[in-house]
């Protein structure tokens, strides 16, 4: 016969305490704690929903005078295949010039170089060399217009890149120099041709091309701007990179070079890139022969990976066939609905993730919106720690159970899509890793 003493009472009182805690789980976070006793024994929790995943091609969006960086350069993408941006531009002087010399003969002058100088403020790939190329365009560029990642202008023939000097490893996290001066920012340099770029400009000094920026005849209308794009030949798997471009940096400019022979004067000549200047990016994606080529020619293969991916590319979709199936013969309220997707993302990955994600919804005109949530603690964003996204979608549901919207497939699509070069490859229900996409739902019935 077990005897217990004084001492041990009060130990004992101390355990039954915590274990009769432990008897109770509650979801006050759900406002549970507000409800009578007898309603918590209705509160279930379900996330054995089945979810059918699948990818799409995007519609092209706007890519003018966006609030960002303008992108360009190609990379290959291990799912994706090859991707490119190009970047059309404008081009202005900051003032009127005439660069005919002092002794009237432009025989004294000699253009030592021309440099386009590029701010760089991050890459994404990785940064072997690519073979850039600059041609001057023969189609006017409209500050006023509407220009798209599928746009394309005419340009000139003759790349004005310097021949043989085509091929440079971008440095976008090493600061750079810009007329032989240390700056704050990583830099690109490319190296321009003195003829087709230097003596196409300085020989209409005295005429009214240089006279300013505006107007009939003057700069903008007779030089119509620059197509700055790559083409890396054989580029494999993993290699290349996007590059992100702050036109508007002072230190993105291009430098004419020049002397005069007679008075020894050595000048340096800026051409702008500034708020007046029109600007946009071209997005081409070659998705032929690659996993998401082939998953758009087969949308069942999305039951074990599916994409999302920024530049106007394609976009995840998700839909829930069953759902339904909770209301059938029977009352509920969702207290709770959250969409989560695992991704595959390592820390040593060059391709990271978008940082915020959204879903829409298709409306009754086929037009699509952000679903009710978003206007609340939607969440979207990623989750390093956890290597997944969620999403609070409880109205969205609620909404389908009430029958106020009609069960559809949802899109899973990416912000700043213009100006950033951002993937993500999330996980299917069908796929073999551990963590799978799931909806998770706490609902009351009643």
């Amino acid at each position: 016969m077990k005897i217990w003493t004084n001492s041990t009472l009060p130990f004992i009182a101390l355990i039954l305490f915590f274990t009769s805690l432990s008897c109770k789980k509650k979801e006050n976070n759900l406002g549970l704690s507000t409800q009578p006793q007898e309603d918590e024994l209705n509160v279930l929790i379900s996330d054995t929903t089945k979810l059918i995943s699948y990818i799409q091609t995007q519609d092209s969006i706007r890519t003018d005078e966006l609030s960002g960086d303008n992108l360009f350069g190609s990379y290959v993408d291990p799912y994706f295949g090859k991707v490119e941006a190009a970047l059309f531009t404008q081009l202005r002087i900051a003032s009127a010039v005439d660069f005919t010399p002092a002794s009237g003969n432009f025989n004294d002058i000699v253009i030592d170089s021309v440099r386009l100088y590029l701010t760089l403020n991050k890459a994404y790939g990785n940064l072997q060399p690519q073979n850039f190329e600059v041609y001057q365009l023969s189609s006017n560029l409209d500050l006023n217009a509407k220009y798209y990642s599928t746009t394309t202008i005419d340009s000139l023939a003759g790349n004005l890149v310097v021949s043989g000097q085509e091929s440079i490893a971008p440095k976008p996290y090493t600061l750079g120099t810009v007329e032989g001066l240390p700056t704050q920012n990583a830099i690109l340099s490319i190296p321009l041709d003195v003829n087709n770029f230097g003596w196409n400009i300085l020989n209409q000094s005295g005429t009214d091309v240089l006279s300013g920026n505006d107007g009939t005849g003057k700069f903008v209308d007779w030089f119509k701007g620059l197509l700055i794009k790559t083409n890396t030949l054989n580029q494999s798997t993993n290699e290349g990179a996007i590059l992100y471009t702050d036109l508007l940096s002072e230190n993105s400019k291009i430098v004419l070079f020049y002397r005069d022979t007679v008075i020894k004067d050595t000048v340096a000549f800026d051409f702008n890139f500034n708020a007046k200047t029109a600007r946009y990016n071209r997005f081409t994606k070659h998705y032929s022969g690659s996993y998401v080529g082939n998953e758009l020619a087969d949308s069942t293969l999305g039951q074990s990976q599916f994409f999302t991916q920024t530049m106007a590319g394609v976009k995840g979709k998700i839909f829930f066939p069953n759902i339904e199936e909770y209301v059938k013969d029977k009352k509920i309220i969702v207290n709770k609905a959250e969409l989560i997707l695992p991704t595959q993302y390592y820390i040593s990955d060059a391709y990271l993730p978008a940082t915020q994600l959204y879903i829409t919804r298709t409306d009754s005109t086929g037009k699509e919106v952000f679903i009710d949530d978003f206007a609340e603690n939607f969440g979207g964003k990623f989750d390093f720690d956890k290597n997944e996204y969620r999403f609070n979608i409880t109205r969205y549901v609620n909404q389908i159970f009430s029958g106020k919207h009609k069960n559809k497939p949802l899109s899973i699509v990416a912000n700043k899509s213009g100006i950033t070069a951002n993937r993500v490859v999330f996980n299917g229900q069908s796929s073999t890793f551990k963590d799978k996409p799931r909806l998770k739902l706490t609902f009351t019935k009643y």
